[in-house]
């Protein structure tokens, strides 16, 4: 019994440490699109996955080669052929998927990438820039290419649900400036830092609250179902409670694993929800 846990534990600390739990979320973001704007696209899926993939390796690489006393520096470095295993299957797979997108999507994917590219290279130094960079790269990736590829109109309902995620993700990046506050005094102007850990968890209560109210105008204008409703509903109800108990103390898996997971919990709860309407 123990040894199931600790390999467990073990498992549960290789998804996080390779990005490949972080890459999932975001897959997990891009199918709840699906699901929410009745439409797929599993290219775009795939593509939004091994993209991630690459990228958080990418970046997180560049910054302990930069001297960056990461975290995960040490388990980088003893598994570092492991690391660039999965950034280069994870280029070569987001590369096939490319070539095949319609141009406009693949502008949004160089636009994208281009901030992706330059963010452990100062553009995440800029002040309180570090979380609106992360929320607009996600809302792209997870619901805007999906949108492009399917060449879906632009509707007042789409610019909710954009604006819904924006919100929702950047409400979720909150908990990790809170976590990061030892590492980032000094260097980088974060929400935390600048209002502290109480308002800036308020601040991401409010942007949750603003997706209760768009959620509920959406259902009452019909333009979401029911299904749809309760399951964004008991998404914000989590994702509440776990923002207000994030705090310094708590260690990193509560962060790049509870509070990623709510991304996953995001789709688990939209499938639930359409099996029992």
């Amino acid at each position: 019994m123990l040894f199931d846990l600790f390999q467990l534990r073990r498992n549960i600390y290789f998804l996080i440490n390779s990005n490949i739990w972080v890459a999932f979320c975001a897959f997990s973001l891009s199918l709840s699109s699906e699901i929410l704007l009745q439409t797929n696209n599993f290219s775009v899926s795939q593509f939004v996955f091994f993209s991630t993939l690459f990228i958080y390796n990418f970046q997180r690489s560049v910054r302990i080669c930069k001297g960056f006393n990461h975290a995960r520096k040490d388990w980088l470095y003893k598994n570092r052929s492991v690391v660039y295993f999965l950034m280069f299957f994870s280029l070569l797979i987001s590369s096939y998927h490319f070539i095949n997108f319609k141009l406009n999507t693949q502008i949004a994917v160089l636009f994208t990438a281009f901030l992706s590219f330059f963010y452990p290279f100062g553009l995440r130094n800029i002040p309180f820039v570090k979380i609106f960079v992360i929320s607009f790269v996600w809302t792209i990736s997870s619901m805007l290419f999906l949108l492009i590829e399917n060449e879906i109109i632009i509707t007042q309902n789409i610019i909710l649900h954009l604006a819904s995620r924006f919100l929702f993700v950047f409400a979720i990046t909150v908990p990790f400036d809170i976590r990061d506050l030892e590492h980032d005094l000094g260097k980088v102007k974060t929400i935390p830092l600048f209002f502290g850990i109480k308002k800036s968890k308020c601040l991401a209560n409010f942007a949750i609250l603003i997706c209760f109210c768009i959620v509920n105008f959406q259902y009452f204008q019909n333009n979401i179902t029911v299904s749809n409703l309760l399951a964004l509903i008991l998404l914000y109800i989590l994702t509440l409670a776990l923002i207000t108990k994030s705090d310094i103390k708590n260690n990193d898996v509560y962060f790049s694993f509870w509070v990623e997971s709510l991304s996953v919990f995001s789709y688990l709860f939209l499938i639930i929800m359409l099996l029992i309407f």
